[in-house]
Parts: C-alpha cells; structure tokens; sequence
C-alpha cells in the first residue's frame, strides 16, 4: 500500500513539473519567445529572441476585435519566422488589409509555435480613430535606395526614439535607431542610411517606428514601400585637346557597375548652326560605387584636337544600360595641324645626335671639324710669310 502511494505521489509531481514547463514556455521565458510587438491598424511587428540558434518555428498572428462576450478575428497571417541566431533580437514586419475598418478596440495576438507547441504568446491592445491627438504628426515618409526621411511636426514640445527600418517580404533586414531626438516649435526632418546592400529593381519597405514618451508610452508607425535602383552622379568633369575626366559620386545602395561614354564633335561653325561632325567616342567602366563613394575616370584622344571648337558629350550609363545623367561642354584647342606634326610621336627617321654605331655624338663631330679647320688655316698663311733669316 505504501508502495502505491509512492508511486502515485511520483506521478503528481511529475504531473505538476509538466505543467509549469508548458506555462513556462507559453508566457515567454523558454529558449525563444516574443519580446516585443506592436500593431495598429495598417501594419504590426514582432520582435523575437531566442536564448539558442532556431530554425523555421512558425510565428502567427491574428487582429481581433473585442466584443461583448465574444470576439471576432478580423485577419490572420502565419508565416515562417526562418532562422533566429542566438541570443538576437529578430523584427518580422507584417501588413493588414482591412478594408473600411470600424472605430474601436483592437488587439493583436501573436504565437510563436515549434511543430503546433505554442512557445509564447502575448498580446497588445491599440485603438482605432482616437479623438486624442499625439505630441507628434508624421508630414511625410520617404524610403528610397540610398535611405530613409521622414517629416515630424511637433503639437507640442516632444522628447521622442525613432527606429528605421528596412523590411524585405516579413524580414527587417537593417534596422538602426536615433534616441531622444527633439522637436519644440517647427517641422524637422530625420534621415537615416540604410547599411546593407540592396538588390537592384528589387521591392522593399521602408517603415520608421516613432517612441513618444509622454504621455503613456504612445507609437506611430508608418511604412512606404520603394523600388531599389542603382544611381550614381556627374559631379566634376575636365576637358582638353588631348583628353577629359569625370568624377562619379555613388548614391544608392545598390551597387554601381555602369560606364561612361565620351563622345567629341567638332562644331563647323561657332554660332551653333552648323551640323556637328562626328570625331571619336571611347566607353569606360565605372568602378563599382556604393553611397557617397566617388571616383574619377580618365581618357585619352587617339589624336590631339587640332585647332577648332569641339562639342563632349558626357552620358554616364546604368547597369541596366539607361542613361542616369548626360553632360555637355564645349573644348577649345588652338593646335594648329602644323604644331601637330612637329609634335607628333617619334617615327625612328629622325637624325640622333648620337650614332649608334660609333658612339661619337654630333657636337663632338662638329667640334672636331672646326678645330682642323683652324689648323689648316694657321699652317697655310706660315706657307705664305715665311720667317727671314
């Protein structure tokens, strides 16, 4: 008998010590788990962290509205969550579509699940439509290739936290954040660089999170959506006779990989009427560029531009091979054809002031054909007035 009540006390113990397991789990202190989430009535995040490396648990959410005794789902997305490293915070970004949405009450739920075992879960409440207005409006929000801008205006003085982020498909890939920011009577805009690369003509989100810290810990979120492209600019150029340059300055996260083409013509007449002829073009690759990276590229004629006005034109190409910006100046040479060939390269049948075959250069020659001149001359006038006895 004692026996079995041994073996029935074990049972409950082991019982008891499961169901704290699972509670453990479920309200967020296992090895992953939701830290942090937010949502309004466009968009959400969730932030995870996990104490050891995960793959691919399942993260769901659901947008619901409380009601009497009830409560109805108004959207439910379930997606991958992919790899979680270690001890890392991981945002996943995620968008409602609610069309004609109802002032209220919302709340989002969220599960962090591994094969149908719910790991965390939490919630977070919002309203929709308040009538109370926040210290700070958003004017305006501009994600492009090269970063991120946004307007703030300020209802009143504002002590505020903004996180910047880059989201591709659930993923925030590159994320920064500027802490207390101020703003007191004026319009003030914010930026931020995004710090990884991008793909070219590929879609992503740019959504920047606003932290008011008064009063009550309130958000505002806002996401635009863009179109990476890679862009670079003209920023210097030089011209002459015998070549020209241009500076390229990067201005998108994408790499760079195009080319600039130079192309010369020469202008029949100075007053512009008359049709441009047509002399040389030479392509050269940029170095690839990123952001505020520059570089200059540098050609040569094949010919030096005799005397006459000329037209470069300057197209800085693309790597989709669209022309980016286009550039024109005028080149003046005053070489006339003759100073040309007097300058001309080396032919090998020009005289050397050095033979190469006897190593005498020509001023030792001439040297020495002076000075017999001078003794010949001195012998033969002694020939002509001998001395007398």
């Amino acid at each position: 008998m004692k026996s079995m009540l041994f073996v029935l006390a074990l049972l409950l113990l082991s019982a008891l010590q499961a169901s704290a397991a699972d509670t453990t789990q479920a309200d967020g202190t296992g090895p992953a788990r939701i830290a942090e989430l937010y949502s309004d009535i466009e968009s959400f995040d969730v932030t995870l962290y996990s104490a050891k490396p995960e793959e691919n648990l399942t993260l769901e959410t659901s947008l619901i509205r409380p009601g009497r005794g009830s409560e109805e789902t108004i959207a439910r997305q379930e997606f991958s969550t992919g790899s979680l490293p270690a001890n890392t915070r991981v945002t996943k970004v995620g968008f409602w579509n609610i069309r004609n949405p109802e002032r209220g009450s919302y709340t989002l739920r969220a599960r962090l699940m591994e094969q149908g075992q719910v790991l965390s879960e939490a919630e977070y409440d919002f309203v929709y439509g308040s009538y109370s207005a926040s210290r700070l409006h958003v004017d305006d929000l501009v994600p492009n290739s090269d970063g991120i801008s946004v307007v703030l205006s300020p209802n009143q003085a504002s002590l505020f936290d903004i996180e910047y982020m880059l989201v591709n498909g659930h993923d925030v890939i590159h994320e920064t954040k500027t802490e207390k920011a101020s703003l007191t009577s004026v319009p003030e805009t914010f930026s931020a660089s995004w710090g990884t690369l991008l793909e070219n003509n590929k879609e992503y989100a740019g959504r920047v999170k606003v932290h008011v810290y008064s009063p009550g810990q309130g958000f505002i979120a806002l996401t635009e959506r863009f179109t990476a492209r890679d862009d670079a600019e003209i920023t210097d150029i030089y011209e002459d006779e015998t070549g020209a340059s241009a500076t390229v300055l990067g201005r998108s996260q994408v790499p760079f990989e195009g080319s600039l083409v130079f192309s010369v013509y020469k202008v029949q007449e100075t007053s512009g009427r008359g049709s441009p002829m047509f002399v040389e073009s030479v392509r050269e690759r940029v170095p690839v560029l990123l952001t505020d990276d520059d570089e200059t590229v540098e050609v040569a004629w094949k010919e030096r531009l005799t005397e006459g006005v000329y037209r470069l034109d300057i197209e800085l190409i693309g790597n989709d091979g669209d022309v980016i910006e286009r550039r024109e100046t005028i080149i003046e040479s005053d070489l006339s054809p003759v100073d040309e060939s007097e300058s001309g390269p080396d032919t090998g049948n020009e005289s050397s002031d050095e033979d190469a075959g006897n190593g005498i250069n020509g001023s030792s020659v001439i040297a020495g054909t002076a000075g017999l001149a001078m003794v010949f001359s001195f012998f033969k006038n002694r020939n002509k007035n001998p001395k007398r006895p």
